[in-house]
């Protein structure tokens, strides 16, 4: 039984052995007797090539399904990682919003009116949250 390009290239090394291991197996399942010589089976070789290419037409559609899949996991999970970046982010401005509004209540409860400093720095802190958070809606 003789394979032929495209399955197995000549160039492949140990094609000889190759074949002779499927024909065994062949053998062993009961799918090609063991009398059949290389030329007197040419049906049977040829439904066993046209098996093999129909397989090997699956296994390619397959294979290019599964790479098509592994593209859109992996911009999925880009994408999720920004998000999860820009929910870190958006910690960090609540935690300052928190500190810029604890820094004003404090100036009121001492009957003091907020530097221009303080209102500044918690305005900031407000846009910079804000503009993180349409980041991560948008």
């Amino acid at each position: 039984m003789q394979f032929h390009a495209p399955f197995f290239p000549p160039s492949v090394p140990h094609t000889r052995s190759l074949e002779a291991r499927i024909k065994e197996e062949l053998i062993a399942q009961g799918l090609l007797d063991s009398e059949e010589r290389p030329g007197q089976g040419g049906d049977l070789e040829d439904e066993v090539l046209a098996e093999l290419q129909k397989r090997q037409a699956e296994l390619k559609a397959l294979i290019a399904h599964n790479r098509a899949r592994k593209q859109e996991l992996l911009r999925l999970a880009k994408e999720e990682m920004r998000k999860q970046e820009l929910r870190q982010r958006v910690r960090v401005a609540d935690n300052e919003v928190m500190e810029g509004f604890r820094r004003i209540m404090a100036a009121r409860q001492k009957k003091r009116t907020p530097t221009k400093k303080e209102k500044d720095q918690a305005w900031k802190a407000l846009k910079e949250r804000e503009s993180i958070l349409k980041l991560l809606d948008g």
